[in-house]
């Protein structure tokens, strides 16, 4: 590929682009996997991995450094596995494709793997290099963050020694974060039967695509278009105004996604059929209007397509989008000192029509452990009112800050020197792996930094590039700075 190879630091973008080259969705990380554990024999440094799949790689301390407390260096090796519907793009078979524009690196039309691979390159530049000072470092890379947090959940607690984590999976400069939102899995499920399509309907696909999508923690305040609410409003108006039927509606890929492209299929009465399409034109104005600044190359597009011999029966169908209207969307609540700060919120990641029943995937964020579980129980008693089911998985805390750490103190130092200001603490909306490794080693001090990512989880993932150095100066700081024992 030798896209990337000119690009400071140029070790560290020589492992991100060898990672672009290694398919590694969430849980299907093997092949990535057994490629650090490759490098750990190359550079005869110890390893070991456990039972999902995690790896620790060590490094001794350099002379002189013995004498300091051990830095435990982590980043996940799953990515989010996101592209624009034209692309062909196997993300189990076929490379990422990096490429330079301006000032940024960013893959074609698919999502660049940045959150977390920029991570990984610069943890793997630094385990090979001769020239940075530092105490014992213990690299983790942990498997599955993306889609259920597995490999941080399952990690024993023998697994490592040091107690200090410089978790590597931010996304604004200079910025510290010191605490996220829990998340919980919510998957409801909606059976249906089948009714014929009366032989004067008409058929249309409506699809709802280009929108900007992005990370469901990180952008879920700015109220970007989110494709699944949208088409659902549309297929509940459908419905009513148009005596539809519909035979499937599906939308969304990933659970951890504001969903960037929707579509519904629907029949209509042929005597409707002009005031139908001339509803779903009015109704692209109207979105291109509302959503002008955060979705700007927004499209709603209605075709014509081959009448379908069934449709799901009419009122089951308006119980399910009446469901899906009323299921909570987008910020819940926010913290009283600031709203910019959002306490929980829910996504409706994925609807997918299959096997005579609907299913519904959500993922719900909040840093208020029992606000969370209220939210759960009220879409759970929506989900039965209207005849559906609600499973809950994947439950994982919040990582609550703690302002006064050792390792803060020294990455506050680290991070001042390099960018020549006081780095920002924040705790952010999205989930990290540290609130559930806080559990398994409650001794250990946190901390999250990363270079600057705009549009993580979205096709328009990319990496600033001299952040990226600015980024691995920073890490090196901080294992210069690690305490004594």
């Amino acid at each position: 590929m030798q896209t990337l190879q000119n690009l400071n630091p140029q070790n560290v973008w020589k492992h991100f682009e060898d990672i672009c080259c290694i398919p590694h969705p969430s849980k299907h990380e093997q092949a990535l996997c057994e490629h650090i554990i490759q490098f750990a024999k190359n550079h005869k440094l110890a390893y070991k991995s456990d039972a999902v799949g995690n790896i620790v790689i060590t490094k001794p301390a350099t002379a002189g450094m013995e004498n300091r407390k051990t830095i435990i260096l982590q980043a996940h090796v799953d990515m989010v596995p996101q592209k624009n519907a034209d692309t062909e793009h196997d993300f189990l078979c076929d490379a990422i494709q990096p490429r330079i524009v301006g000032n940024f690196v960013k893959a074609t039309n698919t999502t660049l793997g940045a959150d977390n691979g920029i991570g990984i390159a610069v943890i793997l530049a630094i385990l090979e290099a001769t020239n940075i000072e530092h105490g014992t470092i213990e690299a983790f890379f942990t498997v599955d963050e993306e889609t259920g947090m597995t490999g941080a959940e399952n990690t024993a607690p023998d697994f490592l020694t040091g107690r200090f984590m410089v978790n590597t999976d931010s996304e604004i400069e200079n910025e510290i974060t010191l605490g996220c939102a829990g998340g919980l899995n919510a998957n409801f499920k909606f059976l249906y039967t089948e009714t014929p399509v009366p032989d004067n309907f008409t058929a249309f696909k409506v699809k709802i695509s280009r929108l900007s999508g992005g990370h469901s923690g990180f952008e879920i305040y700015e109220n970007r278009a989110h494709a699944n609410a949208l088409i659902t409003d549309i297929a509940l108006k459908a419905v009513q105004k148009f005596n539809a039927h519909i035979s499937c509606i599906s939308g969304g890929t990933m659970r951890n996604a504001i969903p960037r492209e929707a579509e519904i299929c629907v029949t209509i009465p042929q005597e409707r059929t002009e005031q139908f399409e001339n509803f779903v034109s009015e109704m692209a104005v109207v979105l291109k209007n509302i959503y002008a600044e955060t979705d700007p190359i927004l499209s709603l597009q209605c075709e014509h397509i081959e009448l379908p011999e069934t449709a799901i029966e009419p009122t089951r169908m308006l119980q399910i989008v009446q469901f899906l209207t009323q299921l909570p969307q987008g910020v819940i609540s926010v913290e009283q000192q600031t709203a910019a700060m959002v306490r929980t919120s829910n996504n409706i990641s994925i609807i997918a029509t299959q096997g005579a029943a609907i299913e519904i995937q959500c993922l719900l964020r909040s840093s208020d452990n029992d606000e969370k579980q209220t939210l759960a129980r009220c879409m759970q008693q929506l989900a039965e009112l209207y005849g559906g089911t609600a499973i809950f998985d994947t439950d994982y805390p919040a990582w609550q800050p703690v302002w006064n750490s050792e390792l803060l103190e020294i990455t506050t130092q680290a991070l001042q020197i390099i960018y020549n200001q006081t780095p920002q603490l924040c705790v952010v909306h999205a989930g990290l792996e540290c609130g559930i490794l806080g559990e398994i080693f409650p001794d250990m001090e946190f901390v999250s930094i990363g270079p600057r990512i705009n549009n993580p989880h979205s096709p328009d993932e990319e990496v600033e590039i001299a952040s990226v150095e600015r980024f691995f100066n920073a890490v090196c700081e901080i294992l210069k700075l690690s305490p004594k024992k």
